[in-house]
């Protein structure tokens, strides 16, 4: 007992201590040529103890104005000083609040920063580390940009770093990897995360060279997002009830990604070229090789529908990797197919490919998939192996998508029809190769329906002897992912859902509609109890996440 209460009296003691230190330091106010005493006789003589007072009350102590000017003004006549082996003083100093400090202060700041990485290149990692890090502050959304003094407090930020990029160019390495490094966790918050882009684009503005690295690195970080989104939609569907936790979290991370794709639809907008081709590259680098993602691909329907030059680049490319005509090889199996999915979903969905393209394309997928059935009939040793032809069925099953997705344009006119026949579609129903066995349920039917009604190819016989053989299989599945399934993101859905077309069934009447139109009609036709129930945004994205993948039936409803 006696030593638990000396324990306990010693411990106040520290307490009482510490807080009188805390207020003497509070109180504390710095001489001139002070600061740089304090550093002579640490560097020169190795008298630490003032050395390790100054460095507490950097680090607990906010700063007068009046400290402040007498702190860096010392710190600027005594630059020299500040080697290696000064790092903690220089990360403290790094640290210290200055952004919102006036205009001559901030200036003075920058001064002190200039000095100290030119005269001691060592410490640029660690000056770019915490000039990012400011990014990162926490705050709160905001919807058409951002407050004023938040502004200004970033101005500043900008303003160090364009100068320090500007002396010495070299540097831009450190800054890139300082912000590849920083980039907030996707469940960090949207303001973080949205926060972090807007600043990353705002920096592309002044350093176009990093303009590519920077869009690489944002639009890497928002696949992350957008998987984790999908994955937990996927689990949510699977398991009847979750964790209030869990909804609060996917919600979170969707209005993350919402967020981050308004930032970067600006700025597609906004500059548009070169950022429109740096966008087409960091595509084929990044979204292309990624299967199952729901929206960042949305960033090139958006650029390939302000830019004709680069739908023309994309499409071609696309068609280029799924055909595995490149010249390097034919390419990874899973990137030809997702390039497939890719190609024949801007060509159904974007408004504004025209049609000619879809001419252009369906024309040319047939005749590449009629030159490989004739490749492999003359072929010593053929096989019906999906994986083995696995291109073939991939590239068959965009030109079902395409014809029945585009009926009403492929099927209006006697042209037209003539065109659609050209395509000799009961050869590439009908082969050995029979790609109707891997497509599909959803598109296998609309296809079936479509083509029976205007008489060009039956599908029925087929369709019923691969459901036979499917029953006595378990290993087949089907790749049911869409990249351009209706857009569900509210906010950014608003620029988005104008540019994309709905599927219309042929069987219903009336005029093809946007999905824009189409989420609209939705929401004025629902009952009005519903409306008193949720917000807007919430409806909205509950009326989109209840359309069908393609626009046709789901496997499950067939």
């Amino acid at each position: 007992m006696a030593m638990a209460a000396q324990k306990s009296v010693a411990s106040l003691m520290r307490k009482t201590l510490d807080r009188q230190a805390a207020v003497a330091r509070v109180k504390f106010r710095f001489k001139k040529n002070q600061v740089e005493q304090i550093l002579l006789t640490y560097v020169r003589d190795g008298n630490i103890g003032p050395y390790s007072e100054l460095l507490k009350v950097l680090q607990d102590c906010p700063l007068t104005d009046a400290n402040y000017q007498i702190l860096f003004e010392d710190c600027l006549s005594c630059v020299v000083l500040l080697g290696r082996e000064m790092k903690q003083f220089v990360d403290v100093l790094c640290n210290v609040d200055w952004a919102g400090r006036s205009e001559d202060l901030v200036e003075l700041f920058s001064r002190f920063m200039l000095s100290l990485v030119t005269a001691h290149t060592y410490h640029c990692p660690r000056v770019m580390t915490c000039l990012i890090k400011l990014f990162k502050a926490d705050g709160e959304s905001w919807e058409e940009s951002p407050p004023e003094e938040t502004v200004r407090l970033w101005s500043n930020v900008h303003t160090v770093i364009a100068q320090i990029v500007a002396i010495m160019p070299l540097t831009s390495d450190l800054l890139i990897q300082a912000v590849m490094d920083q980039f907030p966790y996707y469940k960090a918050g949207c303001f973080a995360n949205r926060a972090y882009v807007h600043n990353l684009i705002w920096m592309s503005k002044y350093i176009p060279s990093l303009r590519e690295q920077i869009m690489l690195t944002i639009v890497n970080r928002m696949v992350v997002m957008d998987v984790n989104v999908v994955d937990q939609s996927k689990n949510k569907s699977q398991v009847d009830t979750m964790f209030e936790m869990d909804v609060e979290e996917t919600d979170e991370v969707m209005e993350t990604l919402d967020y981050c794709m308004m930032e970067m639809l600006k700025w597609l907008e906004d500059e548009r070229n070169p950022v429109l081709e740096i966008m087409c590259r960091v595509f084929e680098r990044i979204v292309l090789p990624t299967h199952g993602i729901r929206h960042v691909q949305f960033l090139l329907l958006y650029t390939i529908s302000i830019s004709q030059q680069c739908a023309d680049r994309v499409l071609n490319n696309l068609w280029v990797v799924a055909a595995g005509l490149h010249g390097l090889g034919p390419g990874a199996l899973a990137t030809r197919r997702t390039a497939a999915s890719h190609l024949s979903g801007l060509l159904a969905r974007c408004v504004r490919v025209p049609n000619t393209r879809l001419i252009k394309y369906l024309k040319i997928m047939a005749e590449w998939c009629h030159s490989y059935i004739t490749a492999t009939q003359e072929a010593s040793s053929s096989s019906d192996n999906t994986k083995v032809h696995g291109a073939f069925h991939a590239i068959c099953h965009a030109v079902f998508y395409l014809v029945a997705f585009k009926h009403n344009h492929l099927f209006s006119t006697k042209e037209n029809i003539h065109f659609v026949e050209s395509l000799n579609l009961p050869r590439l129903v009908t082969c050995t190769l029979n790609p109707l066995r891997t497509c599909p349920p959803q598109v296998t039917r609309a296809f079936s329906s479509v083509t029976r009604a205007h008489q060009v190819v039956y599908c029925q016989a087929i369709i019923e002897k691969n459901t036979r053989h499917t029953l006595h299989s378990t290993d087949l599945q089907f790749d049911e992912w869409f990249p351009y399934d209706p857009y569900t993101l509210p906010i950014s859905g608003k620029i988005i859902w104008p540019l994309c077309i709905e599927y219309k069934d042929w069987l219903k009447d009336g005029d093809d509609e946007t999905q824009y139109s189409g989420m609209k009609r939705k929401l004025e036709t629902d009952d009005d109890d519903y409306l008193m129930m949720v917000t807007p945004s919430q409806k909205l994205a509950s009326s989109l996440s209840n359309c069908i993948s393609p626009g046709f039936k789901t496997s499950e409803m067939i």
